[in-house]
Formats: structure tokens, sequence, C-alpha cells
């Protein structure tokens, strides 16, 4: 029962986001719900946030398996319970975000794929699958676009992932990436494996009990999509690539 709670309201949290208008969650000191023990209130409805351009299914993004080589590649995890590979809460308005400042044209999009985004894998520090593939992916876009500027990316779970794969590969693939951007970070405060800090940008909301090692939904963090042309102008600052 509580598994099908939490699933409810993430889909309730969800359509909520991807309303014509901006939504409003209730800013309240008890949790919208627990990523572990499920449902644990109402949906919450007077906190101020302005994502009304998400998507309000997941979407799925293949261009390093599937195309050419662009001058930047952004490879992203989603979020736990957000469906395709790169979600709908952040990847797609952080893709947006990049695609205005460089054009659609510089921009390659890789979501992590044979990644559940269950619960077991946040409960388990980022699910190994999905760790191992997003490491592999770094592999590869080294391998096939060795001219590209690489930025890894992952939100609440996805970070976790992303934190793990960064583990995973070697120096010269560590070297390879460009930047970092990290939403909702379950493991902030953590080095991003041997990648140089000033490389990284860390995105926590104050009040979000993810990023304090803690497993409550609160509102903070769910609105992270508010910060995506903040943490776009970091990728193209780092990348060096025109803006259009």
């Amino acid at each position: 029962m509580k598994l099908h709670n939490l699933f409810l309201f993430s889909s309730l949290a969800l359509g909520t986001l991807a309303s014509p208008a901006p939504a409003r969650i209730q800013i309240r000191a008890t949790p919208t719900y627990t990523l572990t023990s499920g449902f644990t209130g109402v949906p919450p409805t007077d906190y101020p946030i302005s994502c009304a351009n998400v998507a309000p299914l997941g979407a799925t993004r293949n261009d390093l398996l599937t195309l050419p080589c662009k001058n930047l590649t952004l490879i992203f995890a989603r979020g736990t319970t957000e469906s395709g590979n790169i979600g709908n809460i952040v990847g797609p308005p952080f893709v947006a975000a990049l695609n205005s400042m460089l054009g659609s044209a510089q921009v390659a999009v890789q979501g992590v794929n044979n990644y559940a985004a269950d619960i077991a894998g946040f409960e388990e520090g980022g699910s190994p699958t999905g760790s191992q593939n997003m490491a592999q992916l770094i592999a590869l876009a080294q391998e096939k676009c060795p001219h590209t500027k690489l930025c890894v990316s992952g939100y609440s779970q996805g970070a976790q992932v992303a934190h793990n794969a960064a583990d995973m590969i070697t120096a010269g693939q560590t070297v390879f990436i460009n930047s970092v951007v990290l939403f909702g970070d379950p493991d902030d405060g953590e080095a991003f494996g041997k990648v140089s800090a000033s490389r990284v940008s860390t995105d926590c909301h104050f009040g979000d009990d993810i990023c304090l090692h803690g497993d409550l939904i609160l509102p903070p963090h769910l609105d992270y999509c508010l910060d995506v042309n903040k943490e776009a102008a970091f990728v193209v600052r780092m990348s060096g690539l025109k803006t259009v």
C-alpha cells in the first residue's frame, strides 16, 4: 500500500508540474512523502513554483547512441520514479536551457539506460546497473566524440548514479569530463570521483531533506527546474563554446 501511495503521489506531483499555469505547492513542516516509507500526507498546494513547461511524461534521448557527434554532449540520469531516460522534472528543462544558449545543433543529449530509477536503487545508494551504464556512456563519448565537451548530470537518485559512475571510470575518462551538474544530490558534500571541484556545480535547495542525506520529499526537492538557466550557464562557461 505504501508503495502504491508513493507512485500515486509521484503521478500527482508530476501532473501538477506539467499544468499550463504555474502550480503552487504548500510549504509546511511535514513531509510530502518519503522515498522509503511512502506517502505521508495530502499533496500540498500553496508553494509557488514555475515549472509549467515541464513535459507531463518522461522524455527519452539517445543522441550519443544514434546521432553524429555535437560540440556539447550531456549525459543525464533522471530521478527516482521518473519515466523515460531523462525524466521530466529537471532533464527536459535543463536541455531546453542549454539549447537556448548554444542552439540545439550544438547539443547532444543522452539519458542513462538500463536504469529502473526505483526506490530500491535509491536505498542502495544509486542503481548499480544505471551507474554502470552511465560509466559506459562516458567511455563511449570519449571514444566516439573525442572533441565534444562532455557534461555529466543527474537529479536526485540520478546524482547518486553519476557519483557512482565517476568512481568506475578511468583517469583518462575522468579528465575528459568538462563539467558536472548535480541537482538535489543525496551525496551532497562528497567529491565527484577525481573530477576537479572547479568543474562541479551542486545545486541543493535550502530545506531539501534529500540533500541532507534524508529520504523526505519536501517541496524544495521538486522545483530544481527553476535553476536550469543558472546551471546551463555554468556548463556553457566551462565548455568555452559560443552562444547563439
